[in-house]
């Protein structure tokens, strides 16, 4: 009779390992599927204490910490985050090149109307439809933001990582980068490649280690106090 998966080996009950074909990357509650590779360091500022008449360290200093890494995307027919950054939002200026019809994900944003407003104008289109000034729209608005589309990845608001993973053996894991924060993104073509990559790296408020995922205990990663 052939063995099934729950009849465990003793292979089975001793450490197992996940590789990169296991991992799936979930940013917020979007998965994202275009992600290469993830990196991540953890760097911390100690300084040893030295004092007259000894030639030897008296103690060392515990100062601040940093958590900071990469990311690494795969290009296909559009940016990498694409999907992920037509579905956030933050507060651009008005007449700002975001919250114009340049932005491609903000184009079709129809609650981002002034947006369009103020590019008519520049373009020598008037000051907006129905006969109601600029002036008046931005009043009505907000106190001088518009809710746009990111159209760089640095514009995105902080966001969480998790990283699941589950091997053939039935075994599970799981990570979570907290806060994390874009800052660069670079990329390049060549005729010489078969596929495009897009760089990025960040920095992170919190790091949450590998866990088995049959002893991850739900309160030490539900952060927010206020969710069951």
């Amino acid at each position: 009779m052939p063995s099934t998966v729950g009849n465990q080996t003793t292979f089975q009950k001793t450490y197992t390992v996940h590789t990169g074909t296991d991992i799936h990357a979930m940013f917020n509650d979007m998965p994202v599927s275009t992600i290469q590779g993830i990196s991540y360091s953890v760097t911390r500022q100690k300084a040893p204490i030295y004092t007259m008449g000894a030639v030897d360290l008296r103690a060392i200093a515990r100062s601040k910490r940093g958590i900071a890494g990469s990311l690494i995307f795969t290009t296909f027919d559009r940016h990498a985050l694409h999907d992920f950054m037509a579905g956030s939002t933050f507060a651009a200026k008005p007449g700002s090149l975001e919250s114009s019809r340049a932005n491609p994900l903000s184009a079709t944003d129809q609650t981002n109307d002034i947006a369009g407003h103020i590019a008519d104008s520049t373009l020598g289109g008037g000051e907006g439809v129905g006969d109601v000034s600029i002036t008046q729209n931005i009043a009505n608005r907000s106190i001088g933001s518009i809710i746009s589309r990111p159209m760089y990845a640095d514009q995105l608001l902080p966001f969480d990582v998790t990283l699941s993973s589950a091997n053939e053996y039935g075994k599970g894991s799981v990570m979570r980068i907290i806060g994390l924060e874009i800052l660069n993104e670079g990329s390049g073509m060549s005729i010489d490649d078969t596929s495009n990559e897009i760089q990025m790296t960040y920095l992170a408020r919190l790091v949450l280690p590998w866990v088995e995922f049959n002893n991850v205990v739900d309160s030490v990663y539900n952060l927010d106090p206020d969710v069951d």
